[in-house]
């Protein structure tokens, strides 16, 4: 049997009994498998066009509404072909491509990169002077003490043979390429950036320093599930699910430098150098490494420190002696993005108190106080990608990513202005906001019934908006038809709180260990795309920051991003990353024995609202 994914026009062979969401991952179609195909999320939501079907189960009855199920809404991970199928995929890359905006490297910073492109004139042999070809190339460059690459050496007689004139590409002092022509305008690299969510390229002309194209997808691994412990434990169920998850990863990185050369008209021989950077587990994946020691304590993973290799050895299409750099981890839940983040923020060499929180799947958290740099990473769940949240969905066309409460009315802000058909991590932080400045949620987390509402005074307008769903109290934010209105659920409020809790709890201990108040912060820096979309005034009010004055919280976007840039464009920033990451102290707050305490105090909400 055969299905067809559209809009893409992928076709994928499928034996009897296997799951639509498994064969999307053969296809290589992108379906957001959020709980790793358990059926327990309900996120994989496709549309059958054409065929034969299994009949929904009663997980699907429970997951989908009944109207979905009549307009031919299925779950990817129960779906069963019967018969050869045309199925309609949500696209979800419309939420990375929100990331390409948010790369910006620090002001006043100097590419120094160690790749140069030499136009010469080799010069010709003479019976009194045999000298051999490799050492007349070498004399023909500015300096005398270069090595070459061996396997460059059975193409140079033909090279010299067919033109004097060549153009020789170094690294450092090492000869990588040798061609005909002048070819020294062509000389690019790649910084990647592996989100457990997003996949982030960014293509860099080496000898201006310029900015050339930038390519973001949703990582292919996410059909394993949303967040690195469901792949962690996904690598070890089968013997070749760690192999599966590699070349995902990898294939995402060749079909990005498929693109930049279709885009640019480039020659991927003409790229000859790579960073790259994302956490631990990501690193690990990224490499083949196994990820198993992560996932339980003590967290100790395979490598820390920097990796180099050239390109061939790990099949990525660009030219074979290119160099592939992973910048060093922290710990086991601290990786090389946040090593890239110290590189952008700089606050390792700074005076005073500055805390950077990257909030994604995981939040990762540095406080630094006059240089001591202390790092942690908090289990802040998928909730602020959209998932376990009963309306929840990454940033994509259609989502709420703002909501304002006035005079009783609720305005919603959606992505690209279409119908709302679900709610993202920022619209979700805006919306407790401002329901708790409504009063229709209290500070420890209880949403309020009709009838309470009505005692306390709320707008009459609110009233409506507040019901008893098939999941608890709710409340609405967007009517829809046929009763399938966007709401908000009691759980999907405890779910924020548990989110906005371990990363509030990281904080809290981080000060405490480093012998510091939040009063003292002169910033607090959030990294990432979630963090430049979220409203200041919204993290404030529920909690998830501390309680300073907002002119004091600033967004630097794609902050993993731009270091990895960094790297890739200055061997001293690259040399930095090793220097820095080694200095930073860890905290393992899964260990700590102030955790729990510190972290329910920190699920409640502020009382009052921002300063």
């Amino acid at each position: 049997m055969w299905v067809t994914f559209m809009p893409f026009g992928k076709k994928q062979f499928v034996n009897e009994g296997d799951s639509l969401l498994d064969a999307a991952a053969q296809a290589g179609v992108m379906i957001d498998g959020t709980c790793a195909g358990k059926g327990t999320c309900g996120k994989c939501k496709v549309k059958v066009l054409a065929g034969k079907t299994s009949a929904p189960d009663p997980i699907e009855r429970s997951l989908l509404t009944d109207a979905e199920i009549r307009a031919g809404y299925r779950l990817a991970c129960r779906l069963r072909a019967e018969d050869d199928l045309s199925i309609m995929v949500p696209e979800i890359n419309s939420a990375a491509s929100r990331k390409k905006k948010l790369m910006h490297l620090p002001e006043g910073f100097i590419p120094k990169t160690n790749i140069k492109k030499y136009f010469v004139e080799v010069e010709q042999p003479t019976v009194e002077e045999q000298k051999n070809d490799i050492k007349r190339i070498m004399e023909s460059l500015p300096k005398d003490d270069y090595t070459i690459d061996p396997l460059l050496i059975p193409a140079i007689h033909d090279l010299l043979e067919a033109d004097q004139k060549i153009t020789v590409t170094v690294r450092e002092n090492h000869i990588i390429d040798l061609e005909k022509g002048d070819t020294q305008r062509s000389c690019y690299g790649i910084a990647l950036d592996i989100g457990t969510t997003t996949v982030v390229a960014m293509l860099w002309d080496l000898n201006q320093g310029k900015l050339v194209d930038v390519i973001a997808e949703t990582n292919p691994q996410n059909v394993f599930g949303a967040d690195v412990i469901s792949r962690i434990l996904h690598s070890r169920e089968e013997p070749g699910n760690l192999l599966t998850l590699k070349t995902k990863i990898r294939d995402c990185l060749n079909d990005m430098i498929d693109a930049f050369k279709k885009n640019n008209h480039i020659d991927e021989n003409h790229i000859y150098d790579l960073v790259v950077v994302g956490n631990t587990t990501m690193s690990h994946l990224f490499m083949g490494a196994n990820p198993e020691g992560l996932a339980k304590a003590p967290f100790v993973p395979v490598f820390c420190d920097a990796v180099d290799m050239p390109a061939k050895d790990l099949d990525i299409h660009i030219h074979p002696a290119a160099n592939v750099h992973l910048l060093p981890n922290i710990a086991g839940h601290v990786g090389s993005d946040i090593t890239a983040v110290l590189l952008t923020t700089n606050v390792a060499n700074l005076k005073g108190l500055y805390l950077v929180i990257d909030v994604g799947t995981n939040g990762e958290i540095l406080l630094s106080k006059d240089g001591h740099v202390m790092a942690c990473s908090t289990a802040a769940g998928p909730a602020f990608e959209g998932a376990a949240i009963h309306h929840g969905m990454r940033a994509a066309s259609g989502a709420i990513e703002g909501v304002e409460i006035k005079n009783g009315e609720v305005f919603l802000q959606v992505i690209d202005d279409q119908q709302p058909i679900g709610i993202c991590g920022s619209g979700l932080i805006d919306a407790l906001a401002q329901m708790l400045e409504a009063g229709i949620l209290d500070h420890n987390g209880k949403l309020a019934t009709q009838e309470s509402a009505k005692e306390k005074g709320i707008h009459p307008s609110l009233l409506s908006r507040l019901r008893n769903g098939k999941y608890g109290n709710e409340f609405v934010l967007a009517w829809g038809k046929a009763g399938e209105d966007i709401v908000i659920t009691q759980k999907d409020i405890r779910e924020v709180q548990l989110a906005k809790g371990a990363i509030y709890a990281g904080v809290q201990l981080m000060l405490k260990h480093i012998g510091a108040e939040a009063g003292e912060l002169e910033q607090i820096i959030l990294a990432g795309a979630f963090g430049n979309y979220i409203k200041k005034e919204s993290a404030l009010r529920i909690g998830l920051l501390p309680q300073i004055e907002k002119e004091k919280v600033t967004s630097i976007g794609n902050a993993a991003g731009s270091g990895a840039c960094m790297a890739l464009l200055s061997i001293y920033e690259r040399r930095r990353a090793s220097v820095e990451a080694q200095r930073v102290e860890h905290l393992e707050l899964a260990i700590h024995p102030d955790f729990q305490t510190t972290f329910l105090d920190a699920m409640v909400f502020p009382k009052q609202g921002v300063r």
